[in-house]
């Protein structure tokens, strides 16, 4: 077994054991976040069809948004991982600065412009839904706001832990953020009864708790990054800069991909009350497989990073297909297992009798896409972006996103009368077009010519 994992996981540079060191903390963190995403869709559920409905309408346009600052975190991944592979402690200090002030600006523009406008904005998104699902979801979208400049410092240290490899510490501040979350979720909702007022509570009690340790893991990791706290009370607005402009392939791959899902939400909610949650449930059920495939994902940025930072590209491209490979092994395993248990664990959510059949019917075709698609899709652009490639995974996954899943979301979901079996079919296809040229790129030579520093 050692045998095996040294010839697909090690490298010139790198053993196998490095690698697992990085990836397992990952892997643990996907799991908690989704399967904590997924109790917390259990518990609003049992606040019913209303609180759901507002909860999933308002976590599409909450995803949209986090995406802006969760990426200026991902430039920090890229620029920590590239220094650090490089030797040159000095910087790190200056990137952990533009990170977490870059991060925590964005947030704070982000949640004072749609906080002001939220009533504007739900009406012209969702305003065909029912008055009891609208009121719901002015409530959460409100609170949803507050917590963005708290949730952004987590996100901006988590990306600087991840770019020197200390994976473990980004697991356990996401996991104090996401268990305090779902704990208070339980105190709030459970045994409160208060709905989604009661999730709010809980979101932002866990966002404040969890922005507290963020600052003291970075004091207490302040000499591998070479930082002075000091460094930390002013701003370094030339590294804000440049982290932003690093950033800005992702923030733009994460706004306009977000963007076509909330288009796609909008047909949802035009089906009825039912239909959103049928698609709520099921991307909850969903997401459950993805986890170890987009853990995958996230721990190739700083591997990759570091092999480029070395000018080491045969282990970069190594990596990834081992990566690949394993992402397809694991859809494999999981969806087999989740098909098998699916009868008794949907019972979670508490559906309607009626609504079970629709959500398998949607997972199902998910299955096929998760097989045929996913990893090629989603794992494979990482690699590129942790080189410097971003742009070019940004204009295939925005074309592909808007002309594929958008554009035949609308033909085969309200055209042609498919309903949500049509939206999931094409998001299986959309994969398909947009991994196919991320493969091609990948064996190319262009993306390991690229130069962030």
């Amino acid at each position: 077994m050692r045998n095996l994992l040294h010839r697909w996981y090690a490298g010139e540079t790198f053993d196998e054991r490095y690698v697992f060191s990085l990836l397992g903390p990952v892997v643990f963190d996907q799991f908690f976040l989704i399967s904590f995403n997924f109790l917390n869709t259990a518990l609003i559920s049992s606040s019913g069809a209303a609180a759901i409905s507002a909860v999933n309408m308002v976590g599409s346009v909450n995803v949209f948004l986090i995406q802006i600052f969760v990426a200026v975190g991902l430039g920090g991944t890229v620029l920590t991982a590239q220094y650090f592979g490089r030797g040159e402690r000095q910087m790190l200090s200056k990137v952990v600065n533009g990170t977490i002030f870059g991060a925590v600006l964005v947030a704070a523009v982000i949640a004072l412009f749609f906080g002001s406008l939220h009533n504007g904005i739900l009406d012209l998104l969702f305003g065909s839904a029912s008055p009891a699902v609208m009121a719901n979801a002015r409530l959460y979208m409100v609170g949803v706001m507050l917590s963005y400049p708290f949730e952004a410092t987590v996100e901006g240290t988590n990306g600087c832990l991840r770019g020197i490899g200390k994976t473990k510490n980004s697991l356990q501040l996401s996991l104090a953020m996401n268990l305090s979350y779902l704990v208070f979720n339980v105190i709030f909702i459970y045994g409160l009864h208060l709905g989604v007022l009661g999730m709010l509570f809980a979101l932002n009690l866990s966002r404040w708790l969890a922005a507290g340790l963020a600052v003291w893991m970075l004091r207490s990791h302040r000499d591998l990054f070479a930082l002075k706290m000091v460094t930390m009370l002013h701003p370094n607005w030339a590294m804000i800069k440049k982290v932003l402009i690093v950033c800005i392939p992702f923030a733009a791959e994460g706004v306009f991909f977000n963007g076509g899902k909330i288009l796609i939400q909008m047909m949802v909610v035009s089906l009825g009350t039912s239909s959103i949650v049928v698609y709520a449930i099921a991307t909850s059920w969903t997401q459950m497989s993805e986890i170890i495939p987009s853990a995958l994902g996230t721990a190739l940025v700083p591997i990759v990073g570091q092999c480029v930072g070395r000018g080491n590209i045969a282990d970069a491209r190594k990596i990834t297909r081992a990566f690949i490979l394993t992402g397809i092994a694991a859809f494999v395993v999981v969806d087999g297992v989740m098909l098998l248990s699916f009868d008794h664990a949907i019972l979670l959510f508490s559906p309607a009798p009626a609504l079970v059949s629709r959500i398998f019917n949607m997972y199902l075709i998910f299955v096929g896409g998760h097989l045929l698609a996913w990893t090629i899709s989603f794992v494979t652009p990482n690699a590129l972006r942790a080189a410097g490639d971003g742009n070019f995974t940004t204009v295939v996954s925005l074309t592909t996103m808007w002309l594929f899943r958008v554009a035949g979301a609308y033909f085969l979901c309200i055209k042609l009368g498919w309903g949500l079996n049509g939206i999931a079919a094409i998001m299986g296809f959309e994969w398909a077009v947009r991994g196919v040229i991320f493969l091609w790129r990948f064996h190319g030579q262009k993306w390991v010519a690229k130069k962030l520093i």
